[in-house]
C-alpha cells in the first residue's frame, strides 16, 4: 500500500553528524521510555542513505537530504529519520510484550516489500549489507505487528494461508475480451449478433469504441484481477459471469460492455503468498496507525537538544528540528513505509 510524506519545505540549518567534535557516537539521539537510540545508530542510517547514489538522487528530487556544509545533513531530514527510529523502537517494544518475533518467512516477505518500496533490487543492493538487514527487519516487524493488531493470532504463515483459502476469488486471474458501445440498444444488438454465430473478435473490430482493444478483437489480456484498475461494475461481471459465455451487457461510466471471459483461474498459494500477506497486512493499516498514535502519546520520549524536541500534538507527532519552518509537517502514515520518507522517495 503506497503512502507519501508531506515533504519539508524551505531551507533549514544543516546538522553536522561527526563523532569527533560533536560528542561520542554512544551518546543518545533519543530516549524512548527505558531504551536509548544512539547518535551512532542515527548517523549510520543517514550515511547509508547518503552513500547510495541512486536512492539519494531519487530522494533529493523531492526533499533536501544533505546540509550546506561538508559532512552535514539537513536538520529536517535528520528529524524525520530519528522520528522513524523512535516509531520502530515502539514497535519492537510492543512485539516483545506480545512475545512475537519475525521468522524466516516474515523476513523473506519483508525483503520483497522493501525492494518494491525503494524502486528495485539494484537500488537496494547499493545500501550497506547491515542497513539492508535493518530495513528488512523493520519491515518484518511492522508487518508482524500489523497482523497482530488485525486479530491474527499464532503463526503468520497459517494466517496468510487461511486468508487465501477463504478469499481465493480475490487472487483469481481472468482472460477477458469486451466490446464497448454507447447504448443499451447497441449492446443488445451486439449480443444478438454473437448469439447468431458471428465471431466475437470480428464484431469487436467492427463496432467497439474501445479502439485499442478493438484492434485485438476486444482482447484485454489474461492478467485481469481484483486489483486491476477497472471500474467495479466491470470487475463484478468478470468475476461472476460464466466462463466461455457472453454475459449480459454491463453499464459503466464509459458506456455498455459486452464481456466474454475465456478463463478464470486461482493461482496456487505458493505463487501468490506474498500478495496474500500484503493484502492481509494492508487490511490492518488503520489499526496500526491508531495504535501508533495512542502509543506515542503515552510514551516518554526525550530528544537530544541538538536534534530538536518531540511534539506529540495533532496528527503529526515527531521530532521538531531546530529552526523548523512552521508549515513543515509530516504524518505517522507518511513516516512508516519505506527507508525514509514514504513508500516511494519523498
Amino acid at each position: 500500500m503506497r503512502r507519501t510524506i508531506a515533504f519539508l519545505t524551505a531551507s533549514v540549518v544543516g546538522l553536522a553528524l561527526l563523532a569527533s567534535a560533536c560528542g561520542s557516537v554512544s551518546a543518545y539521539a533519543a530516549k524512548v521510555d527505558n531504551t536509548s537510540i544512539s547518535q551512532g545508530a542515527l548517523e549510520n542510517e543517514l550515511r547509508s542513505i547518503a552513500a547510495n547514489g541512486p536512492y539519494l538522487k531519487l530522494v533529493e528530487s523531492r526533499q533536501q537530504v544533505k546540509g550546506t556544509g561538508a559532512g552535514t545533513f539537513d536538520a529536517a531530514f535528520t528529524a524525520l529519520a530519528l522520528t522513524r527510529q523512535i516509531y520502530y523502537q515502539l514497535i519492537r517494544t510492543e512485539l516483545t510484550k506480545r512475545k512475537l518475533a519475525a521468522g524466516p518467512a516474515d523476513l523473506t516477505a519483508a525483503r520483497a516489500t522493501v525492494i518494491s518500496q525503494i524502486q528495485g533490487e539494484d537500488v537496494f543492493k547499493d545500501f550497506p549489507k547491515s542497513y539492508q538487514d535493518e530495513l528488512i527487519r523493520r519491515q518484518a516487524q511492522l508487518d508482524l505487528l500489523t497482523l497482530a493488531l488485525n486479530g491474527v493470532t499464532g503463526s503468520a504463515d497459517d494466517a496468510v494461508k487461511a486468508y487465501y483459502d477463504g478469499h481465493k476469488d480475490e487472487f483469481a486471474n481472468a482472460c477477458v475480451s469486451h466490446i464497448l458501445v454507447g447504448t443499451k440498444e447497441e449492446a443488445d444488438a451486439v449480443t444478438a449478433r454473437i448469439g447468431r454465430g458471428e465471431d466475437f473478435a470480428a464484431v469487436a473490430k467492427a463496432v467497439s469504441t474501445d479502439t485499442q482493444s478493438a484492434q485485438k478483437g476486444g482482447d484485454l489480456g489474461c492478467d485481469i484481477n481484483q486489483d486491476t484498475g477497472f471500474v467495479p461494475e466491470f470487475l463484478l461481471a468478470v468475476f461472476s459471469q460464466p466462463v466461455g459465455a457472453v454475459g449480459t451487457p454491463v453499464q459503466t461510466q464509459f458506456g455498455f460492455h459486452v464481456i466474454k471471459v475465456t478463463s478464470r483461474e486461482v493461482p496456487p498459494f505458493d505463487k501468490v503468498k506474498d500478495q496474500v500477506r500484503q493484502k492481509l497486512t494492508d487490511n490492518g493499516q488503520e489499526k496500526l496507525l491508531t495504535w501508533l498514535q495512542e502509543t506515542v502519546t503515552k510514551s516518554k520520549i526525550q530528544i537530544n537538544p541538538r536534534y530538536g524536541t518531540f511534539n506529540k500534538e495533532g496528527s503529526s507527532p515527531g521530532v521538531v528540528p531546530p529552526a523548523r519552518p512552521a508549515d513543515s509537517t509530516t504524518t505517522i502514515a507518511g513516516i512508516i513505509p519505506g527507508p525514509v520518507g514514504g513508500a516511494t522517495p519523498p
